[in-house]
């Protein structure tokens, strides 16, 4: 399944890398550690918009800033959010890339030292982060409550590993109506990008906006699709991505959950 990239809005968050990093003093080779740039950012007429920078990430310590527009990673021009997200990919937590980016129209150039990305899957066991966003369709907003059990999505209208697990997670619902699961999907997208995608249909299950990536940060989202499951006390059951066998758990937990 896909690795994060972008959507109109999102999330940048983090990228990662699945080789191997230089060998140790003793000559072994050690797990290469994903790296973390720390930028939300969306599509521009050449390369990508940053729209946010996070905390302490290797983007605000380099000295990027929202408004910048980064135009290529180590000499490879940057054609769109994906394609940032592919591009860092290639490295490790610790490597210093040289990046090209335009601010106030003058182009200039930083050296970033990538960070280390944030586990997803470490907020297993912990308290949900509570969240209220905008419902899509609708003039209200949702908070998460206790009481219930959640299975959100995480997700973009750009990510083609997303429509299967949508489709999953439609038919779980349909199949599991008297279980007490609601099913939700965030996204970093705005609702006029949601609207163009749905058409006219309706979404399958409620759909949250939530383009400050707020909620997406609290979660750590590094890649699409990503799931998570909160029972009814509010805790995290299971936090990931979908591959990888990270969804048939993910519903597993969720009917457990919903069981006791």
């Amino acid at each position: 399944m896909q690795k994060l990239p972008s959507f109109s809005l999102i999330l940048t968050l983090l990228i990662f890398a699945p080789l191997l990093d230089s060998a140790d003093k003793a000559g072994l080779e050690a797990p290469r550690q994903p790296p973390l740039l720390g930028v939300v950012h969306t599509s521009a007429p050449k390369g990508v918009l940053i729209q946010k920078i996070m905390p302490d990430s290797a983007a605000e310590r380099a000295g990027l800033k929202p408004g910048d527009v980064i135009l290529s990673v180590n000499g490879v021009e940057i054609q769109n959010p994906r394609h940032l997200f592919s591009e860092v990919q290639r490295y490790s937590a610790g490597t210093i890339v040289s990046i090209d980016y335009v601010r106030a129209g003058k182009k200039k150039n930083l050296q970033v030292a990538l960070g280390v990305r944030l586990n997803t899957a470490a907020l297993t066991g912990s308290k949900s982060p509570d969240f209220t966003l905008p419902v899509y369709g609708s003039e209200s907003k949702f908070t998460n409550s206790q009481g219930t059990v959640y299975i959100i999505d995480f997700w973009a209208t750009w990510c083609g590993a997303c429509e299967p697990v949508r489709q999953i997670l439609e038919d779980f619902q349909r199949k599991n109506k008297q279980a007490a699961i609601k099913i939700i999907g965030i996204t970093s997208e705005d609702a006029a990008t949601v609207k163009k995608f749905y058409g006219a249909k309706n979404p399958p299950y409620t759909i949250l906006i939530d383009t400050a990536n707020d909620t997406n940060l609290k979660f750590r989202v590094e890649g699409y699709p990503t799931i998570a499951v909160i029972d009814k006390k509010g805790v995290v059951r299971f936090a990931g991505f979908a591959s990888g066998g990270g969804l048939e758990k993910a519903l597993d937990l969720a009917l457990r959950a919903a069981a006791e």
